[in-house]
């Protein structure tokens, strides 16, 4: 929850640009260009959560006409997760979320299916989560997917993994880190940056934001994202 500001940074910006920083968990001060086009307000719900979004999908490898489910998807990364499986081709994208009032907001995002965590089944299996959650929810995650499928964990939620579900079924768990990509892969992180911008600018991708809050009214922030009340995004401008 940052705003953006006008300032140059370590990423190539000149000092005239609008930019937003997107790698807060990352020693090194990363900043996005904003395009003319977008708002601040744009900038922060999409770059941050995008990155996210777009790496945990890049880590699953998906295949055009595959299935995906996204866990959180009416929150901030899981919003555009869901866009962005479908726009790299899922026939099926199903969102899990903790209340049934979310279901409306995640179908209009594209999503096929919305399911409750507390759901007896999670529907038909499906070749690929993107899971931001963890813990306890693993289990049925990990059961909702198809002979061969794979669960990104992108969470800092932890959780257990009963390896023999794994083995039966020949399904893989793998673990995402943002801040890793950006220390480590600038090549990448930087191309993935443009290909959000690219699907902003044009219109193929739409941060969902659910609310602006004053810096003052922080704890406000917090309390909605604490709840998981929130649908799309929760900004905090200074």
């Amino acid at each position: 929850m940052s705003p953006v500001s006008r300032r140059a940074t370590a990423s190539p910006v000149s000092a005239s640009d609008t930019v937003t920083p997107t790698t807060p968990s990352c020693t090194k001060p990363w900043a996005t260009p904003v395009p003319e086009s977008a708002s601040p307000v744009d900038a922060v719900a999409l770059v941050r959560s995008g990155l996210v979004a777009l790496g945990a999908l890049e880590a699953a490898r998906p295949r055009p006409g595959e299935s995906a489910l996204v866990t959180a998807a009416a929150g901030g990364v899981g919003q555009l997760a869901v866009q962005l499986a479908r726009l790299r081709g899922a026939s099926r994208v199903v969102g899990a979320v903790s209340a049934p009032g979310k279901a409306a907001f995640v179908r209009g995002l594209g999503a096929d299916d919305v399911i409750t965590y507390d759901a007896d089944a999670w529907g038909e299996p499906v070749d690929y989560v993107l899971d931001a959650v963890g813990g306890e929810l693993l289990t049925p995650a990990i059961a909702a997917l198809a002979p061969g499928g794979r669960l990104v964990a992108y969470s800092s939620g932890g959780g257990t993994v009963q390896a023999y579900d794994l083995l039966v079924s020949a399904k893989s768990v793998i673990g995402f880190q943002m801040a890793r990509i950006a220390r480590g892969e600038p090549q990448l992180y930087e191309r993935w940056r443009r290909e959000l911008w690219r699907l902003f600018t044009d219109g193929a991708l739409r941060p969902a934001v659910h609310g602006e809050f004053d810096l003052a009214d922080a704890a406000k922030a917090h309390e909605v994202i604490e709840s998981r009340s929130n649908l799309g995004k929760v900004v905090l401008r200074t």
